[in-house]
């Protein structure tokens, strides 16, 4: 165990799971963690994820810190500061200027878009999308049930599951973009939602074709919560989103006291991933970490 605590981890993806892997591998002893996130997250639970380093400079998830870094000369200064590290840039380019020992893909993609075994000498996905021994050589389980956190060496993983049923609520809690364009909202995670009452609006993002019908610069249709509850997680204001994106989810109960920990889900997920460490550690060949000066 003291032998991995010694590896460079990156982990693409920084929403809540990726978020709850770096907590639980920080409170482990790993100390070279670099996180990359794209320019405009899409989190939803904000405070319990890293991604909001990204406009913030810093984030704390249950006592342990991420700050954002622009070069990668500045993640080895970060990680002697006992933090992890955050990073947009591109990953081509991280996996170049900073090579991990570990690669750890967290970002929920739902489909393989560009991870192969070869991109690092450990390489560990999450959730649906991979094939074990194909794409990585690991993969964890992330639906909920029996076999959430389950260590797959080959094979793939369940399907993506419907969300979480709450007082007989499960798909009416999630509120999605029903077109792409820019998500705005006054409101934030903790507020208190009457059904049909608006979270925002999104501004659409008009097409050639939509300015030659007349379609109004302006338009926007309102984004409005289809049961009562309190907002569990909400997308930032101003973030761009795609038809389909995941804007928020509302919980029902009006429970509050779980907004600001990591959920038992995301927990276990984190579990099964340092499991899958520990099974395939012989892959590993220690690296001295990378010290570039480039941006």
């Amino acid at each position: 165990m003291e032998f991995l605590k010694q590896a460079g981890v990156v982990i693409r993806g920084a929403g809540e799971l990726g978020s709850a892997v770096a907590v639980h591998l920080a409170r482990q002893g790993f100390g070279r963690i670099l996180m990359v996130e794209r320019a405009f997250p899409k989190a939803v639970r904000r405070n319990v994820c890293f991604s909001e380093a990204v406009f913030n400079h810093a984030k704390t998830v249950d006592g342990v810190t991420a700050r954002f870094v622009m070069l990668f000369s500045e993640v080895d200064m970060v990680h002697e500061l006992g933090d992890l590290a955050i990073t947009t840039q591109p990953m081509p380019e991280v996996l170049a200027a900073w090579p991990p020992d570990i690669l750890v893909d967290a970002a929920m993609l739902r489909s393989n878009r560009g991870l192969t075994k070869d991109l690092a000498p450990l390489v560990i996905a999450l959730g649906p999308g991979y094939q074990a021994g194909r794409d990585c050589h690991a993969l964890v389980e992330t639906v909920r049930g029996p076999q959430l956190g389950r260590v797959l060496l080959g094979g793939q993983t369940l399907l993506s599951e419907p969300p979480a049923e709450i007082m007989g609520f499960a798909q009416e809690r999630v509120i999605k973009a029903q077109r792409p364009g820019i998500f705005h909202t006054n409101h934030d995670i903790g507020n208190r939602l009457e059904q049909g009452e608006k979270v925002g609006v999104v501004v659409l993002l008009l097409t050639r074709e939509d300015l030659y019908r007349g379609v109004p610069v302006d338009s926007e249709y309102p984004v409005v919560a289809r049961i009562s509850g309190v907002i569990r997680g909400l997308l930032r204001d101003g973030v761009p989103v795609e038809a389909g994106d995941k804007i928020g989810d509302i919980d029902p109960r009006g429970i509050t006291e779980d907004l600001l920990h990591i959920s038992d889900k995301a927990q276990r997920v984190a579990e099964g991933v340092l499991e899958a460490m520990v099974l395939e550690k012989e892959r590993l060949h220690m690296r001295e970490p990378a010290r570039t000066a480039q941006s």
